[in-house]
């Protein structure tokens, strides 16, 4: 197995694939750590630096919201309105 490269925008992808439909990540660093194979401080260090540039908001322990998560529309809502 290759070892990922654990920077800011490919833990960031990890997250994003990983997100339920509402933008709601269920991990912490330990998820991290186990994805790319890093120390669990380098994984919370990319987790707290994704969060200080908005990309990410810590809720609770280990639960992680993705900002700016696109609305997805229901099926059919566009056609309901004309």
């Amino acid at each position: 197995m290759t070892k990922r490269y654990c920077d800011e925008e490919s833990v960031f992808a990890y997250i994003w694939r990983n997100a339920d439909e509402d933008g709601l990540w269920d991990g912490d660093a330990l998820a991290v750590v186990a994805e790319f194979d890093v120390s669990e401080d380098e994984a919370y260090d990319a987790l707290s630096e994704l969060c200080d540039r908005n990309r990410l908001q810590r809720i609770g322990e280990a639960k992680h919201i993705v900002t700016r998560w696109p609305e997805r529309e229901e099926p059919g809502e566009e056609e309901s309105a004309r």
